[in-house]
């Protein structure tokens, strides 16, 4: 850590202190026009304090967030995901329809006046390897594409493909995911020559936050604890993975060896006492194989 210049925004403390500093909010909203491709700039955000529970990736998946409003009265969650891509998509649709739900129930149930909800979230790889795109943004739509209500749209970019040149980055949403994907590499030793759109004012309010140099001796305590202690989860996430692929590849050796068993003549009874797994099982993994 002593080496590093600044703190990554793909750590806990670096996410709260730029997306969810609530002391400028330049950086939040600059980065949601971008993330939304608004062509009219969010004038104001408030955080919603009920749904900021706290920054943190204990008992998450990897996940943290932070929930604010413009002065219109739409609602925008800013998420981060860090690992267990394969089921964001259903948790980021139910935090999306919950805060839909949510404000159905105030004021007069009139449904002309709800406001509109941004589901964004950053996804630290790659959830759709088979499209080149990386910044997805999705609505109800119809078999025909026709669009059947904007109420809630869904915002999802992939770091895992973005890698593009510094000379190549012209639009803010480049400009954000340099910098969150390239400043924590550098070193107090490294001689930087930063791009030209690193002086904007909006990158420079959440370089200022990440460099640990600004910090107290307290701020930079902190913020070493919060990095050691998230690579100690992803490092727990990545055995708790092996330990299921691990798992998964041995029942499918299981499933092979019953299944040739069977094919052999083997009645199901004598398979299920010969791999001691119970005869309900074996009769089903029977029923499967034969129906595919």
């Amino acid at each position: 850590m002593s080496k590093k210049r600044f703190i990554s925004i793909l750590s806990d403390y670096g996410f709260k202190v730029t997306f969810g500093n609530t002391t400028s909010t330049l950086f939040l909203r600059t980065t949601i026009q971008a993330l939304i491709k608004s062509e009219v700039p969010i004038a104001s955000v408030e955080f919603d304090r009920s749904e900021i529970t706290g920054f943190t990736i204990a008992n998450r998946g990897g996940v943290f967030d932070v929930s604010c409003i413009d002065d219109n009265g739409d609602n925008y969650i800013i998420d981060m995901q860090l690992d267990e891509l394969k089921k964001f998509i259903k948790r980021s649709t139910f935090y999306a329809a919950n805060r839909y739900g949510s404000i159905t129930h105030k004021g007069d149930f009139l449904f002309e006046k709800l406001k509109k909800i941004y589901m964004i979230s950053f996804l630290n790889g790659v959830v759709f390897p088979d499209s080149s795109e990386l910044h997805h943004i999705g609505k109800l739509r119809n078999q025909h594409g026709e669009l059947m209500g904007d109420e809630i749209t869904q915002v999802m970019f992939e770091l895992g493909k973005w890698n593009k040149p510094v000379e190549e980055i012209t639009t803010n949403l480049d400009k954000l995911i340099y910098v969150m994907k390239v400043t924590h590499t550098l070193k107090e030793t490294d001689t930087f020559n930063p791009p030209e759109f690193w002086s904007e004012e909006w990158i420079q309010e959440a370089i200022k936050e990440l460099d640990l140099r600004n910090m107290t001796p307290m701020e930079r305590e902190y913020a070493e604890r919060q990095i050691v202690k998230a690579v100690m989860y992803n490092t727990s996430m990545k055995e708790r993975e092996e330990a299921m692929r691990e798992r998964d590849e041995l029942k499918e050796k299981l499933t092979t060896s019953i299944i040739n068993f069977l094919t052999m003549g083997i009645p199901p009874q004598q398979v299920a006492d010969a791999v001691n797994i119970s005869l309900e099982e074996v009769l089903k993994i029977k029923n499967e194989h034969e129906a595919s």
